[in-house]
């Protein structure tokens, strides 16, 4: 897989809302003469590039705990307990061995209370280099330039950059498992007491290579990330080995991080068992990320992510009972498959983000180039950016959002049904505190930190192409993160010179990331081999064929399989599918008889046109300056002085008060590039008018939604800068009132990328009341 390149975002700003005279919500205070260009800030370079990469086993059980925890919002699933843990049984219909009709259980991982181990390894990078790659050794660690921290308004003053003197083990240590603001501190905090991090942290380490083998941009992901992973691993066995350490020793030690049997590989589902692999492993480098930036190593530096190492040796490698592909710890029979990566200057933000994503939360910023209105609100976008408002970004990160928190089995949360009224007493979004009134059983006992407002389930139909021939064609779902197969058995015993199958495909498939390929198994589905080129881009109907003839004499099983990735949504049809043998070509396969020989794993049949069922949901939460969320006061930031002072950032408050968030049922991703106006799970902007700089630039999606929070408070007065010159918003008076009446109340077609359009169903919530320390709120919530 080839990275992305930077793209510049840039937004509409037709009828947006000019900043200029003292009467407007802004106020202009001085006029550019030029426009120099703007500083490059790392929370809108994340919209750049992926950082939650493809992995079939977490994408699969990621989407089965989306689609249970929606099941278990609508009374359609229930929770049980399974060798002391939750999981939510999702029951469904099918036919016993007798033909007769049965139901059948899956158990989707929801535990309540998790202690969980994360082994960290600390690594240098060494002297060895790759031709046409970057000759240069390391770097290692302790070699980032001391920013310069004499502000004095020269063009290096920088209150931005995370540094210290020595990024020991022990800072490491203190960092994710001290007191106070660490890791362990945030998630503790952000859980409500339910995760418990603990885990140990290597001393340096080195790897042969230099960064640039293994982050160049030139270089494919899997080869060098992987390596990396690989080569990290075995830096640390031998350093282990080296010390005096046994086999047995080590694998001794490495027991104590495999406690979780995360994919549920032998289908019990009990995952409080071991599987061969670490829970959780992190791999910190020497040197920044690219990020932020990458320092001296520029695009060569690693930028920090989330993957599977080496996936596609799944079935191939790995522990004997479990064999997931991953990377081996030396000889120690403990493997690494899933990991996250950070960089030695890394601030709590950055490691908090990339843990969410171990835990299987996606990006909630745009991640195909665009600038939605996540923004600050939430860890999982903007929000690993915010900080304590000294000389740096990202060391004190925001919480999630309640959608976030309800995936982990975190919320607790009151909810209010369609064609029902509630006056719902809310307490901050960051903790709970006991109230014995509340009886609901989803916040039983506490003071619920969200309101829930499942809407009523809508059919969406859509009219997708035609098919090849006739009315029926095979279709390969739609979507992020898919791994779908349509697979049969091809007799090519009687071929004794050649042998292909050919169809009909048209493609939806994003170049370079998303994929149709042709795979044949000779082991009965165990392993597969990839035959012909696979298929991507946007294309009509073209016929593809696939060479057999390897494979002649033979009786083998033949897949179509698409692969897509997280940043754009991508679909397949094939139809009319034909084998052909020694040069006679057997019969079409048109579809029109129904799916015959083939078995379909997120294929499915369609006459060109797809219906689904989809439930809209509000969330509506009280987000309070508390704990980790004081740094929505402190912590957002602006580069506002372009190449003047490239790294300086002025700071200024998100408001407090209710944020509602609107989840449309239509949508998999917060890409609003692709679908302005609508998202998994976004925001809804209290005052949604675009902001306009006086030289007629937006003031931007990570800075607009500042005051998107209803209540009984004005907001405070805030400056903005754009290449040095400041444009003033006035504070403006409270809004009470969400109503969603109106789907475009909240939305801009002058900012299309922000906010959110909304459901029209009724939905009314009030602030009626708020509490003298501003920490809980009343909410009258009114429904059709």
């Amino acid at each position: 897989m080839n990275k992305r390149s930077w793209s510049a975002v840039s937004g509409l700003a037709v009828g947006a809302l000019v900043v200029t005279g003292l009467t407007a919500p802004g106020q202009a205070q001085a006029t550019p003469t030029t426009k120099a260009p703007v500083s490059s800030d790392p929370a809108e370079a994340q919209a750049s590039r992926h950082d939650n990469l493809p992995n079939p086993l977490a994408d699969k059980a990621n989407a089965e705990r989306k689609d249970a925890v929606s099941k278990l919002i609508k009374g359609e699933a229930t929770t049980k307990t399974i060798n002391g843990n939750r999981v939510i049984e999702v029951k469904s219909a099918t036919k016993n061995t007798a033909g007769r009709a049965a139901t059948q259980s899956r158990f989707i991982n929801y535990p309540v209370d998790r202690e969980e181990d994360i082994f960290t390894i600390l690594t240098d990078f060494g002297t060895q280099t790759m031709s046409g790659q970057s000759q240069a050794p390391g770097p290692v660690h302790n070699q980032i330039p001391q920013p310069d921290r004499v502000w004095d308004k020269s063009a290096t003053d920088d209150n931005s950059t995370y540094w210290i003197p020595d990024f020991s083990r022990q800072h490491f240590m203190d960092l994710m498992f001290g007191e106070g603001d660490s890791f362990k501190d945030f998630y503790l905090k952000q859980s409500n007491g339910r995760f418990v991090a603990k885990g140990d942290v290597s001393d340096w380490v080195t790897v042969p290579y230099n960064e640039a083998r293994y982050g160049s941009n030139s270089v494919p992901q899997s080869n060098g990330y992987w390596n990396y992973i690989k080569d990290t691993a075995t830096a640390w066995y031998n350093a282990q080995k080296a010390a005096g350490k046994t086999d047995a020793q080590i694998k001794t030690y490495l027991a104590q991080f495999d406690k979780v049997d995360r994919y549920d590989y032998d289908n019990d589902g009990d995952f409080n068992e071991p599987d061969g692999y670490i829970d959780h492993f992190q791999a910190i480098h020497a040197g920044e990320g690219e990020e932020a930036g990458g320092g001296a190593q520029g695009t060569d530096a690693i930028w920090s992510h989330r993957w599977y190492a080496y996936s596609s040796d799944a079935g191939k490698t790995g522990p004997d009972m479990n064999k997931s592909g991953g990377v081996q710890l030396g000889d120690s029979g403990m493997w690494i498959g899933d990991y996250t990566t950070e960089p030695e200057n890394g601030g709590l933000g950055v490691f908090a983000h990339e843990f969410g994503h171990d835990l299987g939360l996606p990006d909630l910023y745009d991640t195909s180039g665009g600038d939605n209105g996540t923004a600050f609100w939430t860890l999982m976008s903007g929000g690993s950016w915010l900080n304590q408002a000294k000389d740096s970004i990202g060391t004190k990160p925001g919480y999630m959002g309640p959608w976030e928190k309800l995936q982990l089995g975190w919320l607790d949360y009151v909810t209010v049904k369609p064609g029902t009224n509630k006056l719902v007493k809310l307490g901050p979004a960051d903790r709970v505190a006991k109230d014995k009134s509340n009886t609901d059983e989803n916040s039983y006992g506490v003071t619920p930190q969200a309101i829930v407002v499942p809407l009523p389930e809508r059919t969406v139909t859509t009219e997708r192409n035609t098919p090849h021939s006739g009315s029926a064609e095979w279709w390969s779902g739609y979507g992020n993160n898919l791994n779908n197969t349509l697979s049969t058995t091809l007799d090519l015993t009687g071929a004794t010179t050649s042998a292909s199958v050919s169809a009909w495909v048209q493609g939806n498939l994003e170049v370079d990331y998303d994929y149709m390929y042709g795979e044949v198994s000779t082991d009965g589905g165990t392993t597969w081999n990839q035959v012909g080129t696979p298929v991507d881009g946007v294309f009509g109907w073209t016929q593809k064929s696939f060479d057999l003839s390897a494979y002649k004499g033979q009786s083998v099983q033949f897949r179509f399989r698409v692969q897509t990735d997280g940043g754009v949504e991508s679909e397949a049809f094939v139809d009319d599918i034909q084998v052909t043998k020694d040069g006679v070509a057997g019969p079409v396969d048109d579809v029109e008889s129904g799916a015959g020989a083939w078995v379909a794993k997120g294929f499915a049949i369609t006459d060109g046109t797809t219906s689904k069922k989809v439930q809209d949901v509000y969330y509506a939460e009280n987000r309070v300056y508390s704990n980790y969320d004081k740094g929505l006061k402190t912590g957002p930031y602006n580069f506002g002085w372009g190449n003047t002072r490239p790294d300086w950032v002025e700071r200024f408050p998100y408001q407090n008060g209710l944020l509602v968030w609107f989840s449309n049922g239509e949508q998999t991703n917060n890409n609003t590039k692709d679908h302005p106006g609508a998202g998994l799970i976004l925001p809804v902007d209290a005052r949604p008018k675009a902001i306009k700089f006086p030289d007629g630039a937006l003031l931007g999606n990570r800075r607009q939604p500042f005051d998107a929070t209803f209540g009984q408070e004005r907001t405070d007065m805030v400056t903005f800068h754009r290449n040095g010159y400041g444009v003033t918003l006035k504070s403006q008076p409270a809004m009470p009132t969400f109503d969603d009446s109106d789907p475009l109340r909240y939305w801009d077609a002058s900012n299309p990328w922000a906010s959110t359009a909304v459901a029209g169903a009724g939905v009314k919530m009030t602030v009626t009341q708020t509490s003298e320390n501003k920490q809980n709120m009343v909410v009258r919530v009114t429904t059709k």
